[in-house]
């Protein structure tokens, strides 16, 4: 059965399209290797994000997304 984390937060500064590029590329080489699949919308420094696959692993990406330095104020939805 999939596990799923829905959350939003804050950016601490505006991302560029190239920040946003390389956060897209070490996610999903990272996800790949642990089977994690998702979807990440940001908008002017808001973020929401879906995380899903196992449980186990979906917890532990989300602790280490928490504890991101590049946003704040996260709230889990779901």
């Amino acid at each position: 059965m999939t596990f799923s984390i829905v959350y939003v937060s804050s950016a601490n500064h505006l991302f560029s399209t190239e920040e946003l590029a390389a956060l897209l590329e070490t996610s999903r080489r990272n996800n790949a290797r642990t089977g994690v699949t998702g979807m990440l919308l940001y908008k002017d420094g808001n973020i929401m994000q879906v995380l899903e696959g196992e449980e186990a692993e979906v917890r532990a990406l989300f602790g280490r997304v928490r504890r991101d330095p590049r946003h704040h104020d996260v709230i889990v939805m779901l």
